[in-house]
């Protein structure tokens, strides 16, 4: 074999440099945007936003404390009431980088997942950077045997990459969602994922297509979901392109199965879980309905656009106001086949209307509509279009002048068009401007280059281009990126709260949990690390969800929280201890146990064992529709306990606000009776002001304890409420009902209950014949032996265990392995030894055919 060393001309080779500084420029602005917004260590802020605050951040922790804790990650009771742990772990944590947050102090959590997403940018400019530099080599060379050309890239085409790499790892997507952890992996991985498929259709080369797919499946299956819809679209964009034929089609489709089938390992239990999610009904849209214009979606490409996050449609798909010059000049440029030019921006023409249309929005987000975050596939048009605008780059010196001049005309006109006809409240007027003055200064940059011969105004024009590139991303992420919270307000009381937590532990045995009054997060157990009531993640248990929304408690499809809890629901589900940031909290119901810093602990006085046995056959009451308070008077009518748990009270109207004063002290409970009303404020109660949120009809509101005279007033909490009146009615809770109901409950109760991260045993001695309920939700896994039989058992109210018995001595053994497990490992397994088989025998193959030159060294890389 010929080995020769190329060089290109001149002193510094762009070459040598151009991916270490496609790393380093995103994450060196993100870093500069960190000191600004003085993240710590530049001050007390935390890049902790949105689903980072409140999922990912308290994912982590519990996380570590398993591992460092050595036990399973099968199931954990600090997830909500207990949730397969697995099925959480691969939607949220499973990036292979998150193994390095072993290695970090858990006060530093924070800081190691802030800073990781930093250096993520980095790494999607770094693959972009590749991508596009072998997208040239490919284009210009057809593969590796045309020599020369292909092993020395032009100093242009170098720092051109680097250009829309830096527009690609800052792009509006990355903007939005930066924030997402566990997205941001999908988008470092896209690039690579598009140069294997391009090397499998174009040279037969297998390994890096099968080997990148996989780990993006495996890394998060969500957005490879996404990334697999578009793989189809664009291997069929290259069999046209590339004239392939059924041998292409073949190596496309088995490869493309033995990446999903080598990540089987978490893809199979995932979707196992998400099946018993809401997400796992799929209510496929009856008509088609579009949400917005053409006109409307390219607007977003404009620099500055506030980006959405919530439950609007818009896609985030900025990615540099050169485009808005570049894709015309794509287009007018001979250099570039009208084949290539055709398909390209007839696929680029369908994102874009996925991203505007129900029925293929519903498909791109896996059969189902996005809970806020919209078009999550927008980072796949947005590379789509780099990759075009960097083909029209490198085609600019056989351009025509007058082509920049168009390109630079059809920017202009976009913009009056957007002036003209975009009166949505994102599209200022600064918006604009900023947008017309960039895309002016990139067509100067490019009718200087395009029109110039000396290498030194060519490189002057290069210098400026990345000066104006970093300006313009700088610009755009720091007006509509990187939202900061305090560091030491969301921290700071994490140490009071394990101390007391300790302090519990020291008193109970068993299983019992702890909640708190008013909350941080929406994980707030998980975060700190006990068992809790609560949990927001898109894997949770949906059945526990419909439970919760019958018995009137918070609940969404990604949620189900303790807030709306009565004194039975709460003893139902074990809760012992409370939380509190006040002493005020303290009455009959709640007895201050003790005290770390601010936060008070609360012993609950109504309880019921972890396992309490009821009459046999008692559940939740069938009947639909059925308000909570009401549901549980009557699931205590059909206990056999005379009087109602909850009787109604007289409350009046005042403006748009509920007045109610107390005519006998007690315990007192509101309840929504009409939707619209997310937020209410509570004013005159024994803590003075509460506030609600997340509220739905039906949601019901502790009052706490009222003195006989107490005047409340319940008023709408949401100032933009364009329809301020609330509906409440109001009940006080019958003690003397409450105490019947929890001692006819825990009179019969599981003894003995020792409990591990995914195991749990209990002893049962039954003297009359009854249902045993347990605390912790059914799910497809457990393994539970009665008295050294497998039984299934029965479920009270959609979702707990719970057994029918007779009189008896019983033993439980529960153990829980999330269902898929075992299939999983098998097909990985089965899959990665057929890939490797696969590699070994095409590089045997490869070894027996005769080649020479750089031709046969190309070739002895056809298994990568």
């Amino acid at each position: 074999m010929i080995k020769k060393k190329l060089k290109c001309k001149g002193k510094y080779d762009i070459r040598k440099t151009a991916p270490f500084f496609a790393l380093l420029l995103p994450s060196l602005i993100m870093l500069i945007l960190f000191i600004i917004r003085r993240i710590y260590p530049f001050g007390d802020r935390s890049f902790l936003f949105s689903d980072m605050y409140h999922q990912y951040m308290p994912f982590f922790s519990e996380l570590l404390h398993k591992v460092r804790g050595g036990e399973s990650l099968n199931f954990s009771f600090n997830v909500g009431i207990g949730s397969n742990f697995l099925a959480l772990f691969v939607y949220y944590l499973a990036s292979p980088f998150h193994i390095f947050s072993l290695l970090v102090p858990e006060s530093h959590l924070m800081e190691f997942m802030s800073y990781l997403i930093v250096l993520k940018i980095g790494l999607a400019g770094l693959t972009a950077y590749i991508y596009l530099r072998k997208h040239s080599v490919s284009q210009n060379a057809r593969g590796w045997q045309s020599g020369l050309n292909a092993l020395c890239p032009t100093e242009d085409s170098c720092f051109g990459a680097l250009l829309f790499s830096c527009f690609y790892a800052l792009s509006g997507f990355m903007a939005a969602y930066n924030y997402n952890i566990m997205w941001v992996d999908c988008v470092v991985l896209l690039p690579l994922v598009v140069l294997g498929l391009e090397r499998l259709v174009k040279e037969g080369r297998c390994g890096l297509y099968c080997v990148m797919l996989a780990l993006s499946i495996f890394t998060n299956y969500y957005l490879s979901i996404m990334i697999c819809i578009f793989l189809v679209l664009y291997f069929i964009l290259l069999l046209v392109t590339e004239r392939g034929g059924l041998r292409s089609i073949g190596h496309f489709v088995f490869f493309s199965l033995l990446a999903g089938g080598m990540a089987a390992i978490l893809l199979i239990p995932e979707v196992c879980a998400i099946l018993k999610t809401d997400f796992g009904d799929m209510d496929f849209p009856k008509k088609v309905e579009s949400y917005f214009s053409v006109l409307d979606m390219l607007a977003r490409h404009c620099m500055c656009v506030t980006t959405e996050r919530g439950l609007d449609h818009w896609p985030n798909i900025f990615c540099g106001s050169a485009v808005l010059i570049l894709i015309p000049m794509y287009l007018m440029n001979k250099s570039i086949s009208v084949r290539e030019k055709f398909c390209r921006m007839t696929l680029a023409g369908f994102l874009l209307l996925s991203f505007g249309t129900n029925i293929l929005d519903f498909i791109w987000h896996g059969l189902n509509y996005p809970d806020s975050l919209p078009a999550r596939q927008s980072f796949i048009y947005i590379f789509l279009v780099l990759v075009m605008c960097y083909d029209a780059w490198r085609y600019l010196r056989n351009a025509d002048e007058q082509q920049i001049v168009y390109g630079c005309l059809c920017a202009a006109v976009f913009v009056l068009f957007c002036e003209k006809f975009i009166d949505h409240e994102d599209f200022e007027l600064g918006v604009k401007v900023l947008t017309l003055v960039f895309a002016g200064i990139y067509g100067i940059l490019l009718y200087l280059y395009r029109t110039r011969e000396s290498r030194n105004v060519h490189r002057a024009v290069a210098v400026t281009a990345l000066a104006v590139v970093i300006a313009e991303c700088g610009i755009n992420t720091f007006a509509t990126s990187v939202g900061t919270v305090s560091r030491s307000a969301y921290l700071g009381q994490q140490a009071d709260y394990r101390a007391l937590y300790e302090m519990t532990k020291e008193q109970e045995q068993g299983v019992y949990r702890l909640e708190k009054f008013t909350r941080k997060t929406k994980n707030d157990g998980t975060l700190t690390g006990y068992p809790t009531a609560s949990v927001f993640s898109s894997t949770l248990n949906s059945y526990v969800m419909d439970m919760y929304k019958r018995l009137g408690m918070r609940h969404s499809k990604v949620y189900y929280g303790f807030d709306g809890a009565t004194a039975l629901t709460s003893a139902m589900l074990n809760v012992k201890y409370m939380f509190g940031e006040s002493e005020k909290y303290e009455n009959g119901l709640y007895t201050l146990a003790g005290q770390s810093g601010d936060i008070c602990l609360y012993q609950c006085n109504a309880v019921l064992p972890f396992g309490y046995v009821a009459p046999t056959g008692f559940d939740l009451p069938e009947e639909e529709g059925i308000q909570g308070l009401r549901l549980q008077n009557r699931m205590v009518k059909d206990l056999g306990i005379d009087g109602a748990l909850f009787v109604k009270c007289e409350r009046s109207v005042s403006g748009d606000d509920i007045v109610f004063t107390a005519k006998k002290e007690g315990y007192y409970y509101g309840i929504l009776t009409a939707s619209g009303t997310g937020k209410v404020d509570y004013l005159g109660g024994s803590t003075e002001e509460e506030k609600f949120i997340d509220l739905k009809k039906g949601s019901i509101l502790y009052l706490g304890y009222l003195e006989e005279g107490r005047k409340i007033t319940l008023t709408n909490g949401n100032e933009e409420d364009t329809t301020p009146e609330i509906s409440v009615d109001v009940y006080r809770m019958d003690e003397e009902v409450l105490g019947e109901v929890l001692e006819l409950l825990s009179a019969q109760y599981m003894e003995n209950v020792e409990w591990g991260s995914d195991w749990l045993t209990g002893t049962l001695t039954l003297e009359n014949a009854g249902r045993l309920i347990c605390s912790i939700p059914y799910e497809d896994g457990w393994k539970i032996l009665v008295n050294g039989r497998e039984t299934e058992g029965t479920l009270f109210g959609g979702c707990l265990m719970a057994f029918d018995l007779e009189p008896g001595e019983y033993t439980f053994e529960m153990h829980y392995i999330p269902s898929g497990a075992h299939a999983g490992i098998a097909v990985s397994a089965v899959s990665i030894g057929i890939f490797i088989l696969t590699v070994t025998v095409k590089k045997r193959r490869v070894r027996q055919k005769p080649g020479r030159g750089i031709e046969n060294s190309s070739t002895k890389r056809a298994a990568d």
